[in-house]
């Protein structure tokens, strides 16, 4: 029997779903993709928050899981809603790239401070909100479309620069594109960035033998904390938030910013606690990026 992969059309979905197939086929078993046209794909124009406030690169894929219709479900894991289908989990992810988002712009000797002077594109409320944050002063202007036509615009002068993943850019080959990382403690990720959310039902459990023996125990981690500090804020992939996981031997800093709305202050927090405490710590993150101290 050959399993079906469901995902995404754009050329980064696609790559991500092919290193599941691969884990598949390095366990033996036979795997197809199967791509599906998302509502988040079809609408090019509109920003991402316009589109629909949960899930818009999502919905499409998980009636594909409930009709049958693909085995599994890769997805980008930061574009999930904090909750899934009923019946259906997450597998453990494999390893993943940096977190962290990059500056990639027009400027040869870029340094963060020169923002406050930039024209920036972005259509993340969550990188909206934190470039306001810093460089109050900063100009920004709407960028839709894949990892390529995003750096193509700036290329062409639509802006100074735009902010990446820079996991999207190390998988799509395109890491050298990238002018400067930015801090993952002020530039502060979104839950999940980087890692793949690997979708299938609860009782297919030879399939989640196989995702968990291939994964990553910090990556699993990541997963299942930052996924946490997401449901506790009853937080949208929409919403301006983010949560970095820094290591420090056996110590974790959780690093947090979070706002109801792109218009309002961010609020940052730091708590320091340890891989087996870090599922109970991340609820006091939540507490004091909410302003309960």
């Amino acid at each position: 029997m050959t399993l079906r992969v469901g995902t995404r059309a754009s050329k980064l979905a696609q790559i991500q779903a092919t290193e599941v197939v691969g884990i598949l086929n390095e366990a033996g078993l036979d795997a197809e993709l199967v791509t599906i046209s998302t509502k988040g794909d079809r609408c090019k124009t509109l920003p991402i928050h316009k589109i629909g406030k949960n899930g818009v690169f999502v919905g499409e894929l998980e009636r594909a899981l409930r009709e049958g219709t693909v085995d599994l479900a890769v997805h980008s894991l930061k574009d999930m809603p904090s909750k899934i289908l009923g019946g259906y989990t997450l597998a453990p992810p494999p390893a993943a790239p940096s977190d962290a988002d990059a500056f990639v712009g027009q400027a040869m000797d870029f340094k963060e401070a020169d923002l406050a002077r930039m024209v920036v594109a972005t259509g993340s409320n969550r990188r909206i909100a934190q470039l306001k944050h810093f460089y109050p002063d900063v100009e920004i202007v709407p960028i839709r479309g894949n990892v390529e036509t995003r750096i193509q615009k700036v290329e062409e002068g639509l802006a100074d620069g735009t902010l990446l993943a820079y996991a999207g850019l190390a998988r799509s080959g395109l890491a050298h594109k990238v002018t400067a990382p930015l801090d993952p403690t002020r530039f502060i990720p979104s839950p999940s960035q980087g890692l793949l959310g690997i979708e299938l039902a609860e009782d297919r459990r030879e399939l989640l033998k196989i995702f968990a023996e291939a994964s990553d125990s910090h990556a699993a981690l990541r997963m299942k904390v930052e996924r946490a500090y997401q449901r506790a804020l009853n937080a949208s992939c929409q919403s301006p938030i983010g949560i970095h996981m820094e290591q420090n031997g056996k110590d974790i800093a959780l690093h947090g910013c979070f706002a109801e709305t792109v218009d309002e202050p961010l609020i940052y927090a730091t708590v320091t606690t340890t891989a087996e405490r870090a599922m109970d710590d991340v609820l006091e993150l939540v507490r004091k990026v909410k302003g309960h101290e």
